[in-house]
């Protein structure tokens, strides 16, 4: 085809894809995003649907729930809760211008630089380590106390070991929870008595299995704390009898009381007994020199031989020997005394013991709300987990 027949409007010329390519248009909705997998998105709306319309499961779960509670609300045994406070003495200084010595000394002839040395008291820090402390946990297991739902005076050991029952709640959680630990126990207590059987060291202190499972028991029991703020010492004991809980209250705080005071007056003490026996000694031998002279003078009236004056010469110098040491040790003996009472640290009970009036577990209401709490929570967790995998099966 010529040029002029192209000019007029004939048959155009042929054209390809080069000049004119071809293009694709796709229509996406408004709201769409590329790039976000809208697949994997979870729709708050249908989950909150899907809960209601399962309101039924929810309900069902929140009642069982609430039986249970109620269930071991009434099967845990009663535990009571008593206390006392005390604000201990924090330091003493011996060398004190208050000291009974510098008070009184003079009275005897005694003065205060002889009997010299500082002693501070027991840190407040170590008392709650004193409760927990295996000695103190034994002496405390060999108390005997009535208990009044038993009718019946035992041991504190004698009660945990034989003759408290802690309900059908406790031998529930003993035989399931704690199955495995019980027959783990029951393999290791003959192993466990022989390896403690066989120490013949008497300062070792030997105890057997069913003593450790007791003592473990009694330090949750029994405990002491401090208020770093105020330096107030609290001790507390939980028992499943009211009147038992205020008695060991009391035993605890005077064991605690009685282990400071034989601490801080423990030296002086063994001072003290020490400087009575070398009293009760010197006189005896100031007794025996008054006597030998009182004799020989006796025997010996009107004799002026040089040998007589000699004798009468070293008799007297046993004599006023024998009165210097014992009157010395008298004086030390005297001050020996003072100086235990100073030691001695006083105590002040800012709350005394009393007989719980109400019971601090079990708190029913809070082991009720609790458990419907949870069991609403479980259900709600099932229906989440099987609507996400309905839409995932769907998928």
């Amino acid at each position: 085809m010529s040029k002029d027949e192209k000019e007029k409007g004939h048959l155009p010329e042929k054209t390809t894809t080069t000049d004119f390519p071809i293009q694709e248009y796709k229509l996406v909705p408004i709201d769409y995003k590329e790039g976000v997998g809208s697949e994997d998105e979870i729709d708050l709306i249908e989950l909150a649907k899907a809960i209601w319309d399962n309101r039924k499961t929810v309900y069902k779960f929140v009642a069982v729930g609430v039986v249970l509670g109620v269930l071991v609300a009434l099967l845990t045994p009663k535990e009571y809760k008593s206390s006392t406070t005390l604000m201990p003495e924090y330091s003493s200084e011996s060398s004190s211008t208050f000291g009974l010595i510098e008070q009184f000394g003079g009275l005897v002839g005694l003065s205060s630089g002889s009997y010299a040395g500082n002693s501070n008291a027991i840190r407040v820090e170590l008392y709650p380590q004193i409760v927990q402390s295996l000695p103190f946990q034994i002496e405390l297991l060999q108390t005997e106390l009535y208990f009044e739902d038993y009718d019946t005076t035992a041991t504190i050991y004698e009660y945990f070991s034989g003759i408290y029952s802690p309900g059908l709640f406790g031998y529930l959680v003993q035989y399931t929870i704690g199955f495995p630990g019980t027959i783990i126990d029951s393999f290791s207590q003959n192993t466990s008595e022989d390896q403690v059987g066989s120490r013949q060291n008497t300062d070792i202190i030997n105890i057997t299995k069913a003593e450790q499972e007791v003592i473990y028991l009694m330090r949750d029991r029994v405990y002491a704390s401090l208020d770093d703020e105020s330096g107030i010492i609290s001790v507390s004991v939980l028992m499943p009898e009211a009147k038992v809980s205020a008695e060991v209250t009391q035993i605890v705080y005077n064991m605690l009381t009685e282990y400071l005071i034989e601490y801080r007056t423990e030296k002086v003490t063994i001072d003290l007994n020490f400087i009575e026996e070398r009293l009760n000694d010197s006189r005896d031998r100031f007794n025996q020199s008054q006597l030998k002279r009182a004799e020989y003078e006796d025997s010996n009236q009107g004799t002026l031989s040089a040998r007589a004056s000699i004798e009468k010469e070293r008799l007297l110098s046993e004599y006023d020997l024998a009165f210097n040491v014992y009157n010395t040790l008298a004086q030390r003996y005297e001050e020996a005394k003072l100086k235990v009472q100073e030691e001695t640290p006083v105590f002040k009970v800012l709350q005394p013991v009393q007989v719980p009036v109400e019971k601090n577990k079990p708190r029913r209401a809070l082991i009720l709300v609790l458990f419907a709490v949870l069991a609403a929570i479980s259900s709600i967790g099932i229906i989440i987990i099987q609507y996400l995998f309905k839409e995932w099966y769907q998928k």
